[in-house]
């Protein structure tokens, strides 16, 4: 977690936007104090006209509106529900007549076999194919929707048909057959695919049969045979087509469905051939099972489309009729329940449109008695608007109307009086804080807890560096602009002394938001009295711009650190002179002269160094080449043990390109040569006879200037060094940040250290 996530998760301010509010600094006009005197509001009569009561008793005509509109809900309703029953029922009973036709269809076919098995010319043994032939072709010319009906030996063949077709035919293992030996029998439906060639059909459209057998006995009760039949199934689509008709005319689009007894479609739209009950009604198993007939709002598969759709579905079970059992056939009537509940919601939309009228009519009645009671108090809402709008207003209209409405205005008009008193003593304070404040560079802000909305004064804004008012301003956008390493100290701050209800105080560093500078701030901020009981709690506090003072307190750090720091090197480098003089030195003269010399460079390098640090920011340095610049500082570490300083190009050598340096730069660049210059006098290559210092310079790729410090001869280098001195940190500090450049050491040669500082040729002509 980042600083900013540390601080919104420590802090439970709502980060609603903070709307900044401003304005240009109060003119001096604005503290002219002049005291603001109450003004007396006439008393108004309270007891000349009707009590509001009295005018309210004609609003109970509006009772017939709710009546109306309540009655013409009910009645919809009532209507609605009632019709859905109707159409329900309806479906309900076409399933119902589909599914009875159906089984008394099937009874009569099955005894129109039955009675051809009991004729003489199928139980007599002698009778002739032939005779058996005509009388099935008599029987199908009786009832066409016969396919075909044939008479079978008891050895499973075909001995007559009555269209001459299957004619010697092995049907022995057919199950018409089979059962038929032993009972009238019926089988459900199914394709005859060997037959579709026979009666002229396509393969891909086999004709579809229900089968019919009874056995053929002689009188004496021994089996002759069996009479089957082939029942094509159109028969049971002309049902369906003569039931459906009717209803079609009043609901279009509804289909009916005729079901096996395992549920699959045997009669149906092409679409749903394969279809299932699961699909189509999945909650009516239970109710088929029980053998009930009904209707019910189902969602299933539609012929039409692939999603599913909610359906009104009427539904039947076959129970089969006299002696014949059934089938177990089911029998659906659907359509979309949508479309056919349109009736029923034509109906509640006409009620409504009735009652709506009513109400209307009672609403105008209604209207005209409510602007009786009305108008006075719409002449103190336009008044009200009025105050609002204005700010100078003060007039309120002598209320009329009922008494109360005469109180009424009375009061508004004292209200307002002394809310325009406390206004002006306002305005007379907030001028003379604004000035205040904004004249001594003081921001001021408001915070509501519970919203995180808040106000903000323009010297606020232009703190952060807003140049114009901000639509939207909340606490977020405050920790954004506060540096990432006082974020969390910030927030806990403010939390902790929002959780005590205390004032709270806090220095922090931000990042103005049109110029990208670091600044430091001091805000602080109070808890404010509930105007109101149960009001949220809020905090107003003040903001400002430390930053001169922090960076005074900081130089001055520095500078107390920088001259400890030098006056210490100072008295180091004069005890190594001292010592390196007097190991040299022939004579107490000689060792004066010489060391006199060195204190004197040095004194002239301290000058350069003030010259250029000192009141002006542009105050200039004797010399203006880097060249100058390095002899002036380092002339202290090179005088010869002689005493003449021009014999130290010996131990010591500087030169390159001609390089400008500015009075700015000067006095950074004079401390980096210098210390490297005390480094190299108290560890370096100059606190050795025989080490030598080269400094030299070019032009580098991108407008810079490299500078290279080669010391050799001195002690061995042994690698950097574990901890990093104030010395260091001063070069680093101003070879970076005040120089804008970079510096290395390099360590890893053993013969001396190897400094290589690279600057921009830019920054050191400031």
């Amino acid at each position: 977690m980042d600083g900013t996530d540390a601080t919104r998760g420590a802090m439970s301010i709502s980060a609603s936007a903070w709307e900044q509010v401003g304005g240009s600094l109060p003119r001096q006009d604005d503290f002219t104090f002049q005291p603001q005197v109450q003004p007396q509001v006439p008393d108004r009569n309270r007891h000349t006209q009707p009590s509001l009561r009295t005018v309210l008793a004609a609003s109970f005509g509006a009772l017939g509106l709710i009546a109306t509109l309540a009655s013409s809900l009910a009645v919809g309703r009532i209507a609605d529900r009632r019709i859905r029953a109707d159409i329900g029922a309806e479906f309900a009973a076409a399933a119902e007549r589909v599914a009875d036709l159906l089984d008394r269809g099937l009874f009569e076919r099955l005894r129109d076999v039955q009675v051809a098995a009991s004729l003489d010319a199928m139980t007599d043994r002698e009778a002739t194919p032939a005779a058996r032939q005509a009388m099935l072709r008599r029987l199908q010319d009786t009832y066409p929707d016969y396919a075909i009906l044939f008479f079978i030996n008891p050895d499973g063949r075909v001995q007559a048909t009555s269209s001459g077709i299957l004619m010697g035919a092995d049907v022995s293992k057919r199950e018409y057959f089979r059962e038929g030996l032993e009972r009238p029998f019926v089988a459900d439906v199914h394709e005859a695919l060997l037959m579709a060639p026979l009666l002229g059909r396509a393969p891909e459209n086999p004709p579809r049969f229900v089968d019919l057998s009874a056995p053929v006995r002689a009188a004496d009760g021994t089996l002759v045979g069996v009479v089957g039949a082939h029942l094509f199934w159109e028969w049971a689509e002309g049902i369906e087509r003569d039931v459906m008709a009717p209803l079609l005319a009043r609901h279009p689009g509804a289909e009916a469905l005729v079901l096996s007894r395992d549920g699959q479609v045997l009669l149906g739209p092409s679409a749903l051939r394969t279809a299932s009950l699961a699909k189509l009604a999945p909650n009516l198993a239970h109710e088929l099972a029980a053998g009930r007939t009904g209707s019910k709002v189902e969602i299933g598969q539609t012929s039409d489309a692939p999603a599913n759709r909610t359906y009104l579905v009427g539904y039947a079970a076959t129970h089969g009729h006299r002696t014949y059992p059934g089938l177990g056939w089911t029998v659906l009537v659907r359509r979309d329940a949508e479309a056919a509940f349109a009736p029923a919601r034509k109906l509640v939309w006409e009620v409504s449109a009735w009652g709506i009228a009513a109400a209307a009519i009672a609403a105008a009645l209604g209207w005209l008695l409510a602007g009786v009671i009305a108008r006075p108090l719409a002449d103190l809402c336009e008044t009200a608007d009025r105050l609002k709008g204005d700010p100078e207003a003060t007039e309120v209209p002598v209320g009329r109307g009922p008494r109360e409405i005469v109180l009424l205005s009375s009061a508004l008009a004292a209200l307002v009086a002394g809310v325009r008193w406390r206004e002006a003593a306002l305005r007379d304070g907030e001028a003379r804080l604004r000035h205040a404040t904004e004249g001594a560079g003081i921001g001021t802000w408001e915070l509501d807890l519970a919203s995180g909305t808040g106000l903000s004064s323009p010297r606020h804004g232009a703190i952060f560096g807003h140049s114009e008012p901000l639509t939207k301003w909340n606490f977020d956008t405050f920790v954004d602009q506060v540096v990432p390493e006082d974020r969390t100290t910030v927030a806990l701050t403010v939390q902790n002394a929002i959780a005590a209800g205390l004032e709270w105080r806090s220095e922090c560093r931000i990042t103005r938001s049109d110029d990208g500078e670091e600044r430091w701030i001091e805000i602080r901020g109070v808890p404010l009295r509930a105007p109101i009981a149960g009001a949220a709690p809020r905090y107003s506090g003040v903001v400002e711009d430390v930053t001169g003072r922090k960076q005074g307190e900081q130089a001055l750090q520095l500078l107390v650190r920088e001259l400890d720091h030098r006056v210490k090197n100072q008295f180091a480098i004069f005890d190594g002179l001292v010592q390196f003089t007097a190991r040299t030195a022939q004579d107490s003269a000689a060792m004066a002269r010489v060391l006199r010399g060195r204190v004197s460079a040095l004194a002239s390098a301290h000058d350069l160094v003030r010259d250029a640090s000192g009141d002006g920011r542009t105050r200039g340095l004797r010399s203006s080449t880097l060249s100058a610049l390095t002899e002036a500082v380092i002339s202290p570490f090179s005088i010869s043990e002689g005493g003449d300083s021009h014999l130290h190009l010996r131990r010591v050598r500087h030169g390159g390109a001609h390089v400008e340096v500015g009075p700015v730069s000067a006095s950074a660049l004079a401390l980096v040569l210098h210390e490297l210059s005390t480094n190299a006098a108290r560890h370096g290559a100059l606190s050795s006879p025989t080490g030598m210092l080269e400094v030299s310079w070019s032009a580098a790729p991108e407008g810079k200037v490299c500078l290279l410090w080669k010391e050799a001869g001195g002690p061995a280098v042994t690698g950097e060094p574990e901890r990093r001195g104030f010395g260091t940190t001063l070069i680093h500090q101003s070879a970076k940040s005040q120089l804008g450049g970079t510096i290395r050491f390099d360590w890893t040669n053993v013969e001396g250290l190897l400094v290589v500082l690279e600057l921009p040729a830019s920054r050191l002509a400031r």
